[in-house]
């Protein structure tokens, strides 16, 4: 099936976006600029059987956004709606065009960071970092799964204390190799384990947080990638 009639409705937004007095200039370019990369790109396009449901919904809200263009509507609630109908028609893009592998590559990313995140952070930052942090990265594993805009930002909120945790164990990580014994001396004297077990702790984790440091890049990168599959 081809896209014509979604080619059709983007044409007639795209002359309304460019005639309303609701929308400020820039908003006006913005939005015209976006609407016309993606007819474009949709002309390209043919729907599979499998996704007409999704391309008979995209027909639909375009349709109902055509209607949301009048003299008294809310300039707010209109910027709103374009702006999200712009987001549904990247979503799903993606799924045409079978791209939508990227957002499992991504949540394995993410949650391999996070599971790194929460283990090492505890021995510098107390249980207070990872208690706080544990319900948004819930959250955004849920949001990930449901291909939320919300979910997909509370994700992103890893990165930072990732590398932050990354650095400050790499930091040890250097002192423990100019000052090995005194390191496996100094975990025996604070924690009681035994040497075999003091010499892990002080070898693995270093180790971990140079695979937390290229896991947070990486989720960094696959975020780059993916944030216009999600709505």
């Amino acid at each position: 099936m081809n896209t014509t009639e979604l080619i059709s409705i983007l044409e007639e937004i795209t002359s309304k976006v460019q005639k309303t007095k609701l929308l400020t200039q820039k908003k006006k370019d913005s939005y015209f600029k976006e609407l016309q990369s993606l007819k474009e790109e949709y002309k390209t396009i043919e729907i599979t059987e499998e996704l007409n449901k999704v391309y008979k919904s995209l027909v639909k809200k375009g349709k109902e956004l055509q209607k949301e263009f009048k003299a008294k509507a809310n300039p707010k609630e209109l910027n709103g709606k374009i702006a999200y109908y712009i987001k549904y028609l990247k979503a799903a893009k993606g799924d045409f065009t079978g791209i939508t592998n990227y957002i499992n590559k991504y949540f394995r990313i993410y949650l391999f960071t996070s599971i790194l995140f929460l283990a090492l952070s505890p021995q510098y930052f107390g249980f207070i970092l990872p208690a706080i942090f544990f319900v948004p990265i819930f959250l955004g594993i849920r949001g990930l799964k449901n291909r939320s805009q919300t979910g997909f930002l509370l994700s992103l909120a890893v990165i930072p204390v990732a590398l932050m945790t990354s650095f400050v164990w790499i930091r040890y990580g250097i002192y423990a190799i100019s000052n090995y014994q005194k390191a496996v001396a100094d975990t025996i004297s604070s924690s009681g384990v035994s040497p075999i077990l003091a010499k892990m702790l002080v070898i693995v984790p270093p180790i971990l947080s140079v695979i937390l440091t290229v896991l947070a890049i990486v989720q960094a990168y696959r975020a780059y990638k993916t944030k216009d599959l999600f709505v």
